[in-house]
Order: structure tokens, then C-alpha cells, then sequence
């Protein structure tokens, strides 16, 4: 067994010769034995891209004065109109970064009592503090099972600007989450998050990758053997 990997184009070019090849007489013949593994960072890549197509490309949100793009114009001012046009992976990426370490600022400075992140940072917090501090977080600025009240409430009652940062958070928090496993290769992690990247992807139209990660994860679970799906995720 050959394991390949490569980008979904040449998947798919491999995919292409082993239907070429399926009338041929042996397996060995019909390349059965190379199998093909999408690239992880290729789908972080696209990950990166579809934060971009729901946050920055629509012209409707820029309307918005806590938009992403008010970020960009604050945090990258010589960058935006990289960032309205097509901004690549490393831009996009740092982007990500930086509005997570803006949660932090908030947080320290309105409810922990410190004047910015780096008095916090030099108040030398322990790690169960660090701890507690990203839960306060998570439960205060990023979707919970809470969401669905809130968006129930009347007109009047509801701050729609802050339920769309508490959405832009939760993307994020997914690319974040993506981008750790990868680099502590935590797989089974990785697997799990591909799950939601999948319905997040086939909404911006990229099928390809959401038919490949699909059928890259079906086969893992219900059609390799154990051997082969231990090699591949290992």
C-alpha cells in the first residue's frame, strides 16, 4: 500500500487513472494499492478562505460598525484593502490570532481589573487561573447552547451586534481549535473537527473539499481495515 499525500487536485488526478485503469486484469493494474490522503494543510488553507468568504467578502457586513473589516482598519490599517480584495493564508491566519488575543485584552481589562493584557501577562497568572479565565471567555464571548434564548427574545430586546461577535468568535474558535491538533497531531481531534469544517464549507460552495474530507472520513471508520487505519492515523 502507497500512502499519498497531496491537494485535492492531485486526488483527483489519481482518482481519474484508477477509473482509467479499473479494466485492466489485476489490482495492481487498477493502482488500487496508492491511497489517497488529503493534505491537512491544504484544508486549513480552505478553512482560512471560508472564514474570509462569510466575514469579509459579503459588502452588506462592512456596514457594520463591529464588523470584521472595523477590526482590520484598526489592526492592520495598511492592509485593508488587501484584506476586502483576497487576502492569503498568512493574513488570514495572523487575522485569526489577533482577535483572539483582543478577547483577552477585553476580558483583562473589564472584568479581571487590569489596565491592558501585558499588566495581566506581568501579574504572572498560574495555569489554573489561564484556565478559568478561558472558560470566563468562552462562556461570555463565543455561541453556548444560550444562543438560541437570546436570538428568541423580542426585537427590542435583542443586540444583534452581539450575537454576530459571538459568532464570528465561534468560527474562529473552530480555526483555532483546527490549526492546535493539527500541530500537537492530535488526530482524532482533527477528525472530529473536520466534522463541523465539512458544514461550514459546503455552505461557501467549496464541494470538493467537503466531498473529499466526507469520503476521507467514511473511509477511515467503515471501509479500511484496522491495519491500514492505524498506519493512516498514526
Amino acid at each position: 500500500v502507497v500512502l499519498m499525500h497531496r491537494d485535492l487536485g492531485t486526488g483527483e488526478w489519481l482518482q481519474a487513472a484508477q477509473l482509467c485503469h479499473s479494466i485492466k486484469s489485476t489490482s495492481w493494474n487498477h493502482l488500487q494499492h496508492i491511497i489517497f490522503i488529503p493534505g491537512l494543510f491544504h484544508l486549513k488553507m480552505a478553512c482560512a478562505d471560508a472564514l474570509w468568504h462569510c466575514f469579509i467578502y459579503p459588502l452588506t457586513v462592512h456596514e457594520d460598525e463591529t464588523s470584521l473589516m472595523c477590526d482590520v482598519a484598526q489592526l492592520c490599517p495598511r492592509e485593508t484593502g488587501i484584506f476586502v480584495t483576497k487576502p492569503g493564508f498568512c493574513q488570514m491566519h495572523q487575522l485569526v490570532g489577533y482577535v483572539g488575543i483582543y478577547c483577552w485584552r477585553v476580558h483583562a481589562c473589564k472584568q479581571k481589573g487590569f489596565s491592558s493584557l501585558g499588566a495581566f501577562v506581568h501579574s504572572k497568572p498560574t495555569l489554573d487561573d489561564l484556565k478559568a479565565m478561558a472558560k470566563e471567555i468562552t462562556c461570555m464571548y463565543v455561541v453556548t447552547s444560550q444562543f438560541h434564548c437570546m436570538h428568541r427574545r423580542q426585537e427590542t430586546e435583542c443586540d444583534l451586534q452581539f450575537e454576530n461577535a459571538l459568532l464570528l468568535n465561534k468560527y474562529f474558535l473552530l480555526y483555532e481549535e483546527l490549526s492546535y491538533v493539527m500541530n500537537s497531531g492530535d488526530i482524532g481531534h482533527v477528525e472530529a473537527s473536520i466534522v463541523s469544517w465539512i458544514l461550514i464549507l459546503k455552505v461557501i460552495g467549496k464541494h470538493k473539499y467537503v466531498t473529499q474530507m466526507t469520503n476521507f472520513l467514511y473511509n477511515i471508520h467503515f471501509v479500511y481495515p484496522p491495519g491500514l487505519k492505524h498506519t493512516i492515523c498514526s
